[in-house]
């Protein structure tokens, strides 16, 4: 069973920002490996240590003890089933957020829902006899909805209560993955939109670009383990706000984000995976909030 495919896109680099630059994360809700249904949850906390200016040459301001202080704990439930019985596939993404910030003496705690994301995937390039170098490759579509709250919604001063982007997004993409012996290695690629809209208090948004590209590669060891490390850039143009005494061209938003992942295969269907993502490693990054966060995860696979 090839259980190690499902690994590599089980945990997800999530951009674990500040939450006023909440968003999905960037590895859809997909069944890469020989099963049939695949449900999974993970846990994950993450602190902003620092920030990427829209302006400066994409270098960091680390911030210190009296600066704001920011962090985001996320549960996202997510299943995928396979809906011919064979290549095409459908998933869904749930995330619940629990949102830290804190400056001087005013503090903000809130838990409220995040972006849901529906997949419809297929696999376009299936692995019928081993090859080399052929991927074993799977294009998908992905829906984001708005369910979590905006920057441009927000009803506190902190913005703690800001979960989600605000915005339809729609994007599509492909993933190419391979194996050789113990080593393994993954791509992802995808181009999306987000569309602008109207917001009750009297702001509106035009559409922006948005775009993502990742690799990274482990290798298996003691039969039941993996160790992976990723790469990943996610960007978005700049998107124009106008309306309630706001009138701006916006700025593009650029992050990289590097992670690693330690894998268990608990018997035959579940799997256990601790990862580790870090945005402040690589650049350079613009009009961003750079965290670190760890995550546990477990997956279930149910066989075709």
């Amino acid at each position: 069973m090839l259980w190690w495919v499902s690994l590599i896109l089980a945990w997800t680099p999530t951009a674990s920002a500040a939450p006023c630059c909440a968003q999905a994360g960037s590895v859809p809700s997909l069944i890469t490996g020989d099963e049939r249904i695949s449900i999974g949850a993970s846990l994950s906390n993450g602190s902003v240590i620092g920030d990427a200016p829209a302006a400066g040459g994409g270098l960091p301001v680390f911030r210190d003890a009296l600066s704001t202080r920011e962090s985001r704990s996320v549960l996202l439930l997510n299943a995928a089933t396979l809906i011919d019985g064979d290549r095409l596939q459908a998933g869904v993404s749930v995330p619940l957020q629990w949102n830290r910030i804190g400056t001087g003496s005013r503090n903000s705690s809130r838990v409220a829902a995040g972006d849901v994301s529906l997949t419809l995937g297929h696999e376009t390039l299936p692995e019928w006899d081993y090859s080399f170098w052929k991927p074993r490759g799977f294009s998908f579509v992905q829906l984001t909805l708005p369910t979590g709250r905006s920057i441009l919604e927000s009803s506190e001063a902190l913005a703690g209560d800001v979960t989600g982007l605000g915005h339809v997004a729609i994007s599509a993409g492909f993933i190419a993955l391979k194996r050789w012996s113990l080593w393994d290695a993954s791509a992802l690629i995808r181009l999306g939109r987000v569309f602008g809209r109207e917001f009750d208090t009297g702001i509106s948004t035009r559409s922006a670009w948005s775009g993502a590209f990742s690799f990274g590669g482990g290798v298996s060891f003691a039969e039941r383990f993996r160790f992976g490390g990723t790469l990943g850039l996610d960007a978005l143009s700049a998107q124009a706000v106008s309306g309630g005494g706001l009138d701006s061209a916006g700025a593009g938003r650029l992050v990289w984000t590097a992670g690693a992942n330690l894998s268990w295969l608990r018997g035959d269907d579940d799997t256990l995976i601790l990862g580790y993502a870090d945005q402040t490693l690589f650049g350079p990054a613009y009009n961003a909030s750079l965290a670190r966060t760890f995550s546990l995860s477990v997956m279930h696979r149910i066989e075709r």
